[in-house]
């Protein structure tokens, strides 16, 4: 099942089984009105009853996938918990240890952007890089969890983000050079983990103009999401939210030479079994 919402300001949330897009508001009124507050209302197990029914859904309940803009699945989370320094490849190619413990920043939501939309690039960056990374969604309320615990009904999606970076940059300015708005493209749907193999074993990608600039594996993460988790959850409560995995090796800024991305730059990410995600520079 593949919960994905529509960017075309009417809030419409949907599920996309193949080439079509079934309209849940249309097909079940009593249904919550965006993917978040179906996770927070447990409302899962009624959309997969939706899905499973559709061959008894009237035709007006569907949609092409080409006739909608999809967003990101969640448009409106409550937290946006990125990690830094997360994959060991991408702390060699920096010479740098693996971290203790998880390196945690945030975004807001306004970094959200859909798959095609523009990344613009800041008159004041000097210096734009890029990442591929794998997110989570939180699909139900987590606080001081096991760490073994199995996260019941989470989604497993792709996302890549950028990153603003200025000169001189001290470290303590790590937020504000990463949030910027709209630097977080997201791919529009939200997979069930059960159905993409897990977290664990997934081929991450990232091209620019067409040449590959990273490959890596998310088994090479440092900390795991369940683990994620249950380090979050002992200071945060976690609500349907979206948790980044910072990406894998070969960012711009540790090439040799240097060279970072452009206006007119064409970026493309992608995780086996997710699906990949373009965006331009603009």
């Amino acid at each position: 099942m593949r919960l994905v919402s529509s960017d075309q300001g009417r809030g419409e949330t949907g599920c996309r089984p193949r080439d079509r897009v079934i309209d849940l508001a249309a097909a079940d009124p009593s249904l919550p009105g965006s993917v978040r507050k179906i996770l927070e209302q447990d409302a899962l197990d009624r959309v997969r009853r939706v899905v499973e029914s559709a061959d008894s859904l009237r035709p007006e309940c569907f949609r092409p996938v080409a006739d909608v803009r999809l967003g990101p699945p969640v448009t409106d989370p409550s937290k946006i918990i990125c990690l830094g320094l997360n994959y060991s490849d991408h702390a060699a190619e920096q010479g740098r240890a693996v971290p203790e413990r998880p390196l945690t920043f945030a975004k807001g939501p306004n970094a959200l952007i859909g798959n095609g939309d523009p990344i613009p690039y800041p008159s004041e960056v000097t210096q734009l890089d890029y990442e591929a990374e794998l997110a989570v969604v939180i699909g139900r309320r987590q606080s001081t969890s096991r760490s073994r615990t199995r996260l019941a009904r989470r989604g497993v999606r792709r996302f890549h983000g950028h990153h603003g970076e200025r000169h001189p940059i001290p470290r303590e300015t790590v937020v504000p050079r990463k949030e910027l708005r709209r630097f977080r493209p997201v791919r529009p749907v939200a997979h069930d983990p059960r159905r993409s193999g897990g977290p664990h074993d997934l081929g991450i990608r990232l091209a620019v103009n067409g040449v590959r600039r990273q490959s890596s594996n998310t088994g090479l993460m440092t900390f795991k999401v369940f683990y994620l988790v249950h380090y979050l959850s002992q200071s945060l409560t976690l609500e349907p939210a979206i948790s980044s995995r910072r990406g894998p090796r070969g960012c711009r800024r540790v090439s040799n030479p240097p060279t970072f991305l452009k206006k007119g730059d064409v970026i493309e990410a992608s995780i086996d079994s997710l699906g990949s995600l373009t965006n331009t520079v603009v």
